[in-house]
């Protein structure tokens, strides 16, 4: 554990051992959130990253019949999607 200290603009700096074991480098984002009393960071993803989160959204084609009806095995997400509860 590493104790930092607050600066009079409200920064804090980050100790080099837990910027290389985050891999975090100048200009990286964080989300900053309070967790029951903690102040919690946690990296944003950049731009190449949420191309490969994006890339693994499946997609599906979903194609009605003349009554409305759909193919619940060529649209099983689709199906789960309409089927689930908000």
């Amino acid at each position: 554990m590493a104790t930092v200290k607050l600066s009079g603009k409200g920064q804090v700096v980050i100790p080099a051992a837990i910027r290389q074991a985050l891999n975090l480098t100048a200009g990286d984002r964080l989300n900053v959130t309070l967790d029951n009393g903690r102040v919690v960071m946690e990296k944003l993803p950049v731009a190449a990253t949420w191309q490969e989160i994006i890339a693994q959204i499946p997609v599906e084609q979903v194609v009605l019949d003349e009554v409305g009806h759909y193919d619940v095995d060529r649209a099983p997400h689709f199906d789960r999607w309409l089927h689930s509860e908000k």
